[in-house]
């Protein structure tokens, strides 16, 4: 089968936006604590929220997503081996459609010293199966992400996004993102937009 391209929008949205959207995915598709491996989701839509030092890692088909949200202090995370064999059982990595996408990490925490480690851990992941993906590393705030297949859409929720800002910001989204985070990389795949 030829690889049919899919382009996933991202937009960053105020924690209000986000919520509501949030409020229209089933509560069963939601990542929550304690934030290892055993709470990812396997879905059309997901979510997850409160992401600090942690690491959020999506890949999709733009069908379904697999969601993980893993927190770098929790020591049922340390083996990143078992963390990639768990996403090798549940997607085809072959498969030519997928994508990818990345977000989290503070880099420099004292108390939560594995948090770039972690997140490096998944960029080497997607570069090792060639998967495609977008990254979004770093920077000073809580952030909340969610995907709907339907829209084909990636959600980060962050409180300093306010629509006033999306405004100053609508012509050129690429300066706000780069704003927020430390590292912004975004797939060829992929379109940011507020």
């Amino acid at each position: 089968m030829d690889k049919v391209s899919f382009t996933s929008r991202i937009r960053m949205v105020p924690l209000q936006e986000f919520r509501r959207a949030a409020f229209q995915i089933d509560g069963k598709k939601f990542v929550s604590e304690p934030w290892t491996i055993k709470e990812s989701v396997l879905s059309d839509s997901a979510y997850t929220s409160d992401i600090l030092d942690c690491t959020v890692c999506g890949f999709t088909d733009g069908q379904k997503v697999l969601l993980t949200h893993i927190c770098p202090t929790n020591p049922k995370n340390k083996s990143f081996s078992k963390i990639e064999e768990f996403i090798k059982n549940k997607i085809n990595l072959a498969d030519k459609n997928l994508q990818g996408f990345i977000l989290g990490s503070k880099p420099n925490n004292i108390n939560s010293p594995n948090s770039t480690k972690l997140f490096d851990k998944f960029v080497e992941f997607m570069e090792k199966y060639q998967i495609p993906f977008s990254q979004f590393k770093g920077g000073l705030f809580e952030n909340h992400v969610a995907y709907s297949s339907k829209h084909d859409e990636w959600l980060i929720g962050n409180c300093v996004v306010t629509d006033g800002l999306r405004e100053i910001y609508k012509n050129n989204p690429q300066t706000l993102f780069n704003r927020i985070f430390d590292k912004v990389e975004v797939s060829d795949l992929d379109e940011i937009c507020l």
